[in-house]
């Protein structure tokens, strides 16, 4: 399972303003608000059946994190 919410919680402490449905919209551009939210959610608590590694990417971009703190592999 992906740390989404955690780095977005890390990004606002250091300053970012962040939101999922900012996030949602990067990953599912094509998508309407209700589809973009659902993804984002099932996203959020796992229940996605393939991760791409352009979301990866998009968002660690946009919380400043790592991939290895999106996946839990480390704490920084």
């Amino acid at each position: 399972m992906m740390r989404i919410e955690q780095a977005i919680a890390r990004a606002k402490e250091q300053g970012k303003k962040v939101f999922k449905k900012d996030i949602a919209a990067r990953l599912w551009p094509d998508s309407t608000t209700a589809a973009q939210q659902v993804n984002m959610t099932a996203l959020c608590n796992g229940a996605t059946a393939r991760i791409s590694p352009e979301w990866v990417n998009i968002i660690c971009e946009m919380t400043g994190c790592t991939a290895d703190f999106l996946f839990g592999l480390s704490n920084e």
